[in-house]
């Protein structure tokens, strides 16, 4: 069974921050970098998206997410996002970002 997602362009995303937490003392932080391959959305992964996010923003972009992601980067996103939810967020606006979508316009 062919994946139909074999054709599309992937293209890599990194996300790098600091995690307070994970530090060996309480002043310290641990800097942690992510990178995950995901495909450009289709116009209806975006209306999806468009759609969910009044409601639950953060279940709209891990939805989207999960949608264009590299088959193989999956598994691994899926641990990361459990570890650090809020990358939902910051991954999906990036890709919406590539896709025209932005807050900045005029500015």
């Amino acid at each position: 069974m062919e994946n139909k997602q074999d054709n599309r362009k992937f293209v890599a995303f990194t996300h790098t921050f600091e995690d307070p937490w994970a530090g060996e003392s309480a002043d310290e932080a641990q800097s942690v970098s992510l990178t995950f391959r995901f495909a450009k959305p289709g116009k209806t992964q975006i209306q999806r998206l468009q759609d969910k996010a009044a409601k639950n923003p953060g279940q709209a972009a891990r939805n989207l997410l999960l949608d264009v992601i590299h088959p193989d980067d999956r598994e691994a996103f899926s641990a990361r996002l459990e570890e650090y939810p809020g990358i939902a967020t910051s991954f999906a606006s990036a890709i919406i970002k590539g896709v025209g979508i932005s807050a900045e316009l005029g500015n």
